[in-house]
């Protein structure tokens, strides 16, 4: 009988234990990480989602021109449904695997964006609760309707989270891509505009060796540019809504409540919510979500009063130095410590909501570890990625807060609903101006 080497068998153990190191290794790796995942919303309906692509023909196209002479914006409208009971795993981003293979879309933006998972995001691994094309619920008759701006280079789809549980609640959310800036947006041809920095008129880039104030100025003017831009996308938003609601074949004929519409932005959005309702009164209540820039989230010169309430949130304080090292460099400038700086903001707050007619509320927020981004996804999904546990249960109560607080509000102005929830606790602080305050 012939006599059969150790070897393979000595060979067959090693790999067999090597296999076992690898897939504990493995386990205990991925025990650091999480898939992320969207909350679920926290109303009673379910959440029903449909694009659509509209052209301006009175806009000329902002930085644009790839899709034609006039301004053109893909537009998400996401309603209530009838609630299942059974999983929804929706497409978190809309053309997600068209932008990946689009050339010049920012590598650097894609990595930042959806908490550093824009992966998962292409592979459809994050999902959204959102069923396409689903029917409207069939109760109440109208929802009341609320326009929805992100911030600078974003997407609404970063804010996925705020915008299914407003929906959830009996809102629908007009959600804008703004064209002018959104980092990329597939349009319903198929084909995916990208910003460029590129394509930034030259007239707003101070040219070489200006001073200090001609470069805040120019820099002042391309911000309300941007903002500017943004207004009238709102407004031209609404209008289409409006023709929506009147057309008989629409799935959302007749089902929109137009005398109680609202806006939310943030950051950027935010400022530009305020500027739409200082010029559009069909806009019956407003909300800015940390969007002030350089002091001016809610002044704007030539702008009317806004007649609208407003509600204004703001991560405190409004000033960080030593987050960035031109923090210090701003404060240097003006000759303020970060005190008086705060003193000096707080005073433009207490003027600007004093002349507001219907007043509202002005909310900062002092719970732990909240940050500007916590009023969308990335935070939540930046944990879950790198598996911090804490962080992430903070991230996803700092989220619930500030969609509580917006809807709170939009519940007070458009549904004439008593609230109790908007008075200083440990975690913010409120002024309410208006009458009776």
């Amino acid at each position: 009988m012939q006599k059969q080497s150790a070897e393979p068998v000595i060979m067959l153990v090693l790999v067999s234990i090597l296999a076992l190191s690898i897939s504990a290794k493995t386990q205990k790796d991925s025990s650091h990480s999480a898939l992320p995942k969207l909350p679920q919303p926290s109303g009673t309906f379910g959440v029903g989602r449909v694009g659509f692509d509209w052209i301006d023909p009175n806009r000329a196209a902002d930085m644009a021109e790839d899709r034609g002479p006039h301004s053109e914006l893909m537009i998400y409208v996401w309603y209530p449904t009838e609630a299942t009971g059974k999983e929804v795993r929706g497409v978190l981003l809309p053309g997600a695997k068209e932008i990946d293979s689009t050339m010049g879309v920012s590598d650097s933006l894609k990595a930042k964006l959806f908490g550093g998972n824009w992966p998962l995001v292409v592979a459809g691994g994050i999902t959204s609760h959102a069923a396409d094309n689903a029917p409207i619920a069939k109760s109440p008759k109208t929802f009341p309707v609320v326009l929805f701006s992100p911030g600078a280079f974003g997407t609404s789809f970063q804010y996925s989270s705020a915008i299914e549980d407003l929906v959830s609640h009996g809102y629908m959310v007009a959600a804008i891509e703004h064209t002018s800036e959104v980092f990329a947006v597939v349009f319903l041809d198929g084909k995916v505009h990208v910003y460029s920095a590129a394509r930034i008129p030259k007239q707003a880039i101070p040219s070489p060796g200006s001073t200090k104030e001609e470069y805040e100025a120019k820099l002042e003017e391309w911000y309300r540019h941007n903002v500017d831009v943004r207004a009238a996308d709102i407004s031209f938003v609404l209008d289409k809504l409006i023709e929506l609601n009147r057309n008989a074949g629409s799935q959302f004929s007749r089902r929109l409540d137009l005398d109680h519409v609202g806006v939310v932005g943030h950051s950027r959005g935010g400022w530009s919510a305020i500027v739409a309702c200082r010029r559009d009164e069909r806009l019956k209540a407003c909300v800015n979500e940390d969007g002030n820039a350089g002091g001016q989230g809610l002044q704007y010169p030539e702008a009317p009063i806004p007649k609208q309430p407003i509600l204004y949130v703001e991560v405190s304080p409004v000033l960080k130095p030593g987050t960035t090292a031109d923090d210090w460099i701003v404060l240097k400038q003006l000759h303020l410590t970060a005190d008086e700086w705060v003193q000096r903001w707080h005073e433009t707050v207490n003027r600007e909501f004093t002349s507001f007619p219907r007043g509202g509320y002005f909310v900062e927020l002092k719970t732990s570890n909240v940050e500007h981004y916590s009023f969308s996804d990335e935070v939540h999904f930046q944990a879950a990625k790198y598996g911090a546990k804490e962080k992430g249960q903070s991230a996803l109560h700092n989220l619930r807060l500030t969609e509580d607080i917006t809807r709170t509000f939009l519940d007070e102005a458009l549904k004439n609903e008593k609230q109790t929830k908007l008075h200083d606790d440990s975690e913010m602080t409120i002024k309410h101006f208006g009458p009776g305050n």
